[in-house]
């Protein structure tokens, strides 16, 4: 599965000039000309990585990222494309919220590896035997269970693995035909029904509510979001 990159670029060429360097690498990019535009499409879309622009027409792009991280609680990894090359300007970026910071003119396959780098923790991890917690949830992969607090929760293997995907990718706008795809391995053919069954049985067996700090929001005509309250 392709992973899903939007660019904040006000200057074509430089949007352009990514975009051809990423679609051969199985990157599906969207481009955005103005700060307000990409703010418009995270309401119902979600991206594996932002690429922002310092420099936009109508909000910076700190503002966008402030926006993104403290106000739409969005954790998608944010890589800074600019030409503001102080120290000064790189550690705001980073200390505000971004995860790397690349100046123009920018090298093809540094820029590459970044964006590599910083896309392997968006990838379905499902498969990932490691211990997650999500306070006040816990889940073992290994044996796949899941704990609230202490107490285990029994679930099926596939209400399993819906829990562990949308945990792991908190804060994501989840499309339905992406579940499917991670989850049952099957593309938009099965019905979507069988994905928002799954949700509400998921929602009501781990008391997802927000006295425990956590909301599954349904978005209409789109798919979910689990969003950690702060």
């Amino acid at each position: 599965m392709s992973l899903k990159v939007a660019i904040l670029e006000d200057e074509p060429e430089q949007s352009q000039l990514i975009e051809s360097w990423l679609l051969p690498e199985n990157y599906h990019c969207q481009i955005y000309p103005t700060g307000q535009s990409l703010l418009n499409d995270l309401g119902t879309k979600s991206f594996d990585l932002l690429l922002i622009d310092w420099e936009l027409p109508d909000i910076n792009g700190p503002e966008v990222m402030n926006t993104v991280r403290n106000e739409m609680k969005i954790d998608t990894p944010i890589i800074f494309i600019t030409s503001r090359d102080s120290e000064q300007d790189i550690v705001k970026a980073l200390n505000s919220g971004a995860d790397d910071y690349l100046v123009k003119p920018v090298r093809q396959f540094e820029f590459l590896a970044r964006v590599k780098a910083n896309t392997k923790r968006t990838q379905n991890t499902s498969s990932d035997s490691a211990q997650s917690n999500h306070s006040p949830y816990s889940f073992n992969p290994a044996n796949q269970q899941v704990f609230i607090h202490e107490n285990i929760v029994e679930l099926s293997s596939k209400e399993f693995e819906l829990a562990f995907y949308i945990f792991q990718n908190k804060g994501k706008l989840l499309e339905r035909k992406d579940i499917l795809s991670a989850v049952w391995q099957q593309e938009a053919d099965l019905n979507t029904r069988t994905v928002d069954t799954h949700m509400s049985v998921i929602r009501k067996k781990l008391v997802i509510n927000p006295e425990n700090g956590w909301r599954l929001k349904s978005i209409y005509g789109h798919g979910y979001r689990l969003e950690e309250l702060s």
